[in-house]
């Protein structure tokens, strides 16, 4: 965990310091307040129908007020849904940086913790992601990995190069994991390939670039 930690510090001194270093990684484009903390932008249209009603009654009920921006005859809403998405498939979340296309309740709980904490999650849900933090309420890079998994393998040599410390919890021989692996991957189509975690994050893309913007997130 220590070379976790001073990964974080010098990214942390970086970024203050020469914050342009790091805008390859991750851009102000994305949604936040005057005082640079993130919010909720959701993008709609009236005839999006069902996923956009579910997502608006899903922040509806996190006590979360997105700024709306309902793209129907409304030229400057689309061109500022361009600056995220090519798709205009809808409804669009963005929170800070991280940008979520359609309605998945667990991927905007995940996404909206940033602003309200873990108050968004269930109990279960409390449980599962309590063990993606260490004492410290620092985020854990961890993998829930399966056999023959080729992206996993992938990450470490890059996690290795990078040194960043990471947790992998092997679901064919970990009981504990595989109950946690299970809960989180019903949302995701009950999926048997591995799941990369920065804290409460999904990376789904198992790409560094992705865990250190998690990490910035989250800290």
């Amino acid at each position: 965990m220590k070379k976790f930690i001073v990964l974080i510090v010098a990214v942390a001194f970086v970024n203050h310091y020469n914050p342009s270093l790091f805008n390859f990684i991750w851009q102000k484009d994305g949604a936040f307040n005057a005082s640079g903390t993130a919010k909720a932008l959701l993008f709609v249209h009236d005839e999006c129908g069902a996923p956009c009603n579910a997502a608006l009654a899903h922040l509806k009920s996190k006590s979360i007020k997105p700024e709306i921006i309902d793209i129907k005859d409304n030229p400057e809403g689309r061109k500022r849904l361009q600056k995220f998405v090519d798709s205009t498939t809808l409804p669009v979340l963005v929170v800070g940086n991280n940008i979520y296309n359609g309605f998945n309740s667990r991927s905007y709980n995940e996404f909206l913790y940033e602003i309200k904490g873990d108050s968004v999650f269930s109990w279960k849900d409390k449980r599962v992601y309590k063990q993606h933090f260490n004492e410290f309420n620092q985020p854990k890079v961890v993998i829930y990995s399966a056999r023959s998994c080729a992206r996993c393998s992938d990450i470490r040599d890059s996690f290795d190069s990078h040194d960043i410390e990471y947790i992998e919890w092997d679901i064919n021989n970990n009981n504990d994991a595989r109950t946690r692996y299970h809960i989180l991957a019903q949302a995701y189509g009950g999926s048997n390939d591995a799941l990369l975690y920065v804290g409460t994050r999904l990376i789904e893309a198992f790409e560094v670039g992705g865990v250190l913007q998690a990490i910035k997130d989250l800290m």
